[in-house]
């Protein structure tokens, strides 16, 4: 008897930073806001055919907070990048050991997650308490391919 497995998987990818800068309505930061591509692809045998639903997400490179957008409304704002400044960030999380629980069944929630814009070299806190599945989730929400971890 054969087994045959099917679904559905989601991929993100960072698209860039497009437009004018704006601020931030949750972190009061001025910047110029991410795209993130979000598509879901039909799967078998956890091999990807072909996508089912595409859609962009608008956020603040800093926090996180955004809006979804449909496909034709994130090319038209993609397409329309008048602000040539560059804009570059990079994430990473910090692993604090010190604060590192011991015993039985006990959680590790002494990651932080941080931001460092590439261009003016500010080093940005994000959120603190975090577990090492939720900073995989914050990495792939964000699109990013990778983010390390640094014991601190």
């Amino acid at each position: 008897m054969a087994v045959i497995v099917y679904g559905t998987h989601v991929f993100t990818k960072m698209a860039g930073y497009f437009g004018r800068k704006e601020e931030c309505p949750v972190c009061n930061r001025t910047y110029k806001k991410g795209f993130v591509k979000i598509s879901r692809w039909v799967h078998v045998e956890y091999i990807p055919l072909f996508p089912v639903k595409t859609t962009y997400f608008k956020m603040c490179p800093v926090c996180g907070s955004g809006v979804e957008l449909k496909k034709k409304e994130a090319k038209s704002e993609m397409s329309n990048n008048n602000d040539e400044s560059r804009q570059e960030f990079e994430a990473f999380a910090k692993h604090v050991l010190a604060n590192k629980p011991s015993g039985f069944m006990s959680t590790d929630n002494s990651y932080e997650f941080w931001v460092r814009d590439l261009v003016s070299g500010e080093e940005i806190l994000v959120e603190t308490g975090l577990t090492k599945d939720q900073i995989k989730r914050m990495k792939k929400g964000r699109g990013y391919k990778k983010v390390p971890v640094i014991k601190v």
